[in-house]
Parts: structure tokens; sequence; C-alpha cells
């Protein structure tokens, strides 16, 4: 079972009722295991559409035909994909899931960071990647 907690104090508490019940089911003196992933940021997450949505406003939406079929795109150039061997010989990918449960904070910070490398290089030639950032967080309203 996976629950929320969070750091007070030095010890860890759960942050809900579901939490509070699966370590009420555990004695003290129990050795129990736990994997410790930081949460996803969601306003971290909306600025990554909010940067596809901006991106694909201002491309040929004939060769990319809506704001998924960008994102995939740009998942397969930033490295996040895997890798389909095809059984004439052929090489393909597949844009992997960024969904909050596939990958943590830590994860999606770099993959994030990778994406703004590809847009700049790739997407809107002549803009940098600190000026693509800045221009999407005003977008949203996030801090700088």
């Amino acid at each position: 079972m996976k629950i929320v907690c969070r750091k007070l104090m030095g010890t860890l508490r759960p942050v809900d009722p579901v939490g509070e019940d699966a370590l009420a089911k555990i004695k003290n003196n129990d050795l129990v295991m736990v994997e410790v992933k930081r949460a996803r940021s969601l306003p971290h997450h909306r600025l990554y559409w909010a940067l596809i949505g901006k991106v694909w406003e201002n491309i040929d939406q004939e060769l990319f035909p809506s704001p998924d079929n960008l994102s995939d795109t740009i998942k397969v150039m930033a490295g996040h994909r895997v890798q389909l061997h095809m059984p004439d010989g052929s090489v393909a990918f597949q844009a992997k899931s960024i969904a909050f449960h596939k990958m943590d904070q830590a994860e999606f910070s770099a993959f994030y960071e990778r994406v703004c490398d590809v847009i700049a290089m790739h997407f809107l030639p002549g803009v940098t990647k600190d000026e693509l950032r800045a221009e999407v967080q005003q977008m949203i309203g996030a801090a700088a």
C-alpha cells in the first residue's frame, strides 16, 4: 500500500485517514520497508502542458495535428521513450508516459529541462531556453 506522509520533526506522519489507518495496522517496533519518493508538482505539470500549447500555436499544425501529438514527438526527442524493434529490422520509438505515478518530481524536473532544450533547438529557432521558460511561466502566472 502507498500512503502520503509529511516530514515533521524528524518523523514521517500520514497526511490523511487512509495513511493513518495503514500505520495503525503496524505494531510498535515492527520493521517495514519504505520507498521515499517526492510527490510530483501539479504546477510544474501544468507548466509542461502550457509550454506544449505555446509551441503548438507557433508551429506547422499539419505536421503536428494536436498538442498531444507534439508532446509525444518531443518526449521521444528528449529521450523519454521505449525502443521498438520491428520485424523488418527497423527501429521505432514510442513516447513514455509522464503520468504522476510513472515519474517522481526529480525525474520530471530533469525531463522538463531536456524538453526545453529540444524545443529551443528544433522547434523555435532563435528563442533561447531561458526566454521560452520565462514566457511560459509568465503566461500561467508561475514564479520565475
